[in-house]
């Protein structure tokens, strides 16, 4: 399992899970999961979520 959120310990998988789930921006995946939430709020994996999301509609 990659980790996208270092800071809280989110994955890839579980982001995508996420998106599948209905979660279509940011914001939504970090209420869903806690991804981005962490000590950086995002600064090192909001570029990589959002690609992420992208490639998941």
């Amino acid at each position: 399992m990659s980790k996208v959120c270092l800071c809280r310990g989110i994955t890839e998988e579980q982001i995508v899970e996420a998106v599948k789930n209905g979660a279509t921006s940011f914001e939504e995946v970090k209420e869903a999961t806690g991804a981005g939430a962490g000590g950086c709020r995002g600064g090192r994996c909001k570029g990589k979520i959002e690609i992420i999301i992208e490639e998941n509609k």
